[in-house]
C-alpha cells in the first residue's frame, strides 16, 4: 500500500513574484504579516514583494526576525505579534528558516503560546492563509507539512505541523543566493530525495519526482555555483527542490535527517552541509535493506550498473559518486569544520531522539550509528 497527495498549490516561472498581491486577494486576505530575516528583507526580492502587495491594496506589517535554524523564542515573538495586529495572512519571503517560521507563527494565530506545546501535535485550531515566496532552492517547505523549530528549552531542532496554501517559485528570485548557499541548499534537497527514495514506506509518485529532483541537481547544481545569474540552472533547482518537497512529504526522510538535525544543534553546522556529509554513508546503509532502491538513486545520479553488483558494491558505488559530486561543491569535511570524531560520536544518543529516527526502513544499534558516523568522519 502506498499513500501520496500534494499539499499546496504552486506558480513557477520567471517574473511570478509581480502575482503575490493578485493572488494574496484571491486567498480574502487583506492585511498581512510578512515574515523573512533582516538580509532578505533589505533585498530586491523583498522590494518586489512589498510593491506587489501594496499595490493590491493589502495592509503589511513587517516581521523580519527571523534566524537561520529559527528558535522557539523567535516564533513566540512573531506570534504576538500576529495575534495583536489581527492578521489575516501570512506571507514568507525567503528560504526555508522564513517559510518554517511562518508556519509555525501560524499556529499562535489562533492557538495560545508557547510554540513548544505544538511539537509534533496537529491538534490547534487552523490558522490564516499562508502563502510562500522561495528564495533558496532546497527545503521544499512550500510543499511540505513540517515546519523545523529550534527547541531551546531542549538544544533539539524539534517541528510543528502545518501546511501552505500557495507556493511562488520565481528563478529570479534566487540568482543572488551566494555559491556557498546554492551549494549547501541544493544538497539538502539531494538528501531529501534520496532519502525519500529508500524510505521505509516509498510510494511510486515520490520516486519518480525525487528521481527527476536529483537529475535535475546532477545537472544544473554545479552551473548554478558557478553561474548565479544562469536562470535556466536557477528555475530547474526550484522544480528540484519543489519535487523533492512533495516526494518527502509522503514517503519521509529518515536517516540522514535524523543525523542532520542532531549535528545542526550540537555543532550549529549548516544543514544542507550536515544532509550532504551523512548521505553516503546512509546510501550504504539502505542498500543492505533494498539495494534496488538505492540503485534508482545511483541511476538517477547518471551511474551505470552491470547488473552484477551485490548490496554492498551497490551502497559503495553510489557512496563515492556522493562524496565526488559533494567535493566537487567544495563541501568541507567534518574535520575542516572542526569537529573532533569523538564529539561526533557524542552525538548518538541524539539521533535516536530525532523524530526522523522514527521512520528509519531499518533499526539500528548504537554501535552501527557509532560506525556510520566514524565512517562519515574518516570516508570523506
Amino acid at each position: 500500500m502506498a499513500r501520496y497527495s500534494q499539499l499546496c498549490p504552486i506558480i513557477y516561472g520567471e517574473g511570478t513574484i509581480s502575482l503575490l498581491g493578485e493572488e494574496v486577494k484571491k486567498l480574502g486576505c487583506t492585511k498581512i504579516m510578512i515574515v523573512s530575516g533582516k538580509t532578505i528583507a533589505k533585498s530586491e526580492v523583498y522590494a518586489k514583494c512589498k510593491k506587489s502587495l501594496l499595490s493590491a491594496g493589502v495592509e503589511l506589517i513587517e516581521f523580519n526576525e527571523v534566524t537561520p535554524e529559527p528558535p522557539d523564542y523567535i516564533i513566540d515573538q512573531g506570534g504576538e505579534i500576529a495575534k495583536a495586529e489581527k492578521i489575516d495572512g501570512i506571507v514568507a519571503v525567503g528560504g526555508g528558516s522564513s517559510m518554517d517560521a511562518a508556519k509555525a507563527i501560524n499556529i499562535l494565530v489562533n492557538n495560545p503560546p508557547p510554540i513548544n506545546q505544538y511539537f509534533g501535535n496537529p491538534f490547534y485550531k487552523p490558522g490564516v492563509p499562508v502563502v510562500m515566496v522561495v528564495t533558496t532552492a532546497g527545503t521544499g517547505s512550500e510543499s511540505t507539512s513540517v515546519a523545523v523549530i529550534t527547541d531551546t528549552v531542549n538544544n533539539v531542532k524539534n517541528s510543528v505541523i502545518g501546511a501552505a496554501s500557495l507556493g511562488i517559485l520565481d528563478p529570479e528570485a534566487t540568482v543572488s543566493v551566494s555559491q556557498e548557499t546554492t551549494a549547501h541548499t541544493g544538497m539538502d534537497a539531494f538528501a531529501h530525495a534520496a532519502e525519500a527514495i529508500t524510505a521505509k514506506f516509498p510510494n511510486p509518485k515520490s520516486e519518480l519526482l525525487a528521481s527527476d529532483a536529483i537529475k535535475r541537481i546532477m545537472r544544473y547544481l554545479p552551473i548554478a555555483v558557478k553561474d548565479g545569474a544562469n536562470i535556466e540552472a536557477r528555475g530547474n533547482l526550484l522544480l528540484a527542490s519543489n519535487f523533492a518537497g512533495i516526494a518527502f512529504n509522503d514517503a519521509l526522510v529518515h536517516l540522514g535527517h535524523a543525523i542532520a538535525h542532531s549535528l545542526g544543534a550540537k555543532f550549529h553546522i549548516t544543514h544542507g552541509v550536515a544532509c550532504a556529509l551523512a548521505l553516503p554513508e546512509v546510501m550504504k546503509y539502505a542498500a543492505g535493506i533494498d539495494d534496488s532502491k538505492v540503485k534508482i538513486v545511483g541511476e538517477s545520479m547518471g551511474i551505470s550498473f552491470s547488473g552484477n553488483e551485490n548490496s554492498e558494491e551497490i551502497g559503495e558505488i553510489v557512496a563515492e559518486a556522493i562524496r565526488k559530486f559533494i567535493k566537487k561543491l567544495e563541501i568541507r569535511s567534518l574535520r575542516e569544520l572542526g569537529i573532533s570524531k569523538k564529539n561526533l560520536i557524542e552525538t548518538s544518543d541524539m539521533i535516536f531522539k530525532d523524530p526522523c529516527y522514527n521512520f528509519v526502513p531499518k533499526n539500528l544499534s548504537k554501535d552501527e550509528v557509532v560506525k556510520i558516523l566514524e565512517n562519515m568522519y574518516e570516508n570523506y
